[in-house]
């Protein structure tokens, strides 16, 4: 089954130069961003990762500015929940129990752990 939330590596680049804005940004703006770090993409190649991007519904265009939908850390709960949903059956004990199989957890982070639980 293939994630909702999947990006190619090269998506993913774009993402994270979009999260470490603040706000929208011009799309010429990140084209130079990826220039700065040694990527020769020409316009025509960022465009067709941001209307892939786009249709995915990972980030809004609207008059040559470009924003993220998602936050990276919204993305990641999200990539996160559809792996424990997929591989766990949507079971979060299930999957603290093999993390921690084979991760181990100490008393403290067991504690934090319990804290966090009765919390939420």
């Amino acid at each position: 089954m293939k994630s909702i939330y999947s990006m190619t590596e090269a998506e993913s680049e774009v993402m994270e130069k979009l999260w470490d804005q603040e706000e929208s940004i011009k799309q010429s703006h990140l084209l130079t961003l990826f220039e700065e770090d040694g990527k020769e993409w020409k316009r025509q190649t960022l465009n067709t990762f941001l209307s892939r991007l786009e249709e995915k519904g990972f980030v809004i265009r609207e008059r040559r500015m470009v924003k993220a939908v998602y936050s990276r850390e919204e993305y990641h709960l999200m990539r996160m929940k559809e792996e424990i949903d997929r591989i766990y059956n949507g079971k979060l004990g299930n999957f603290v129990a093999a993390f921690t199989k084979e991760n181990g957890i100490d008393r403290k982070e067991a504690k934090e752990l319990i804290e966090l639980l009765e919390k939420y």
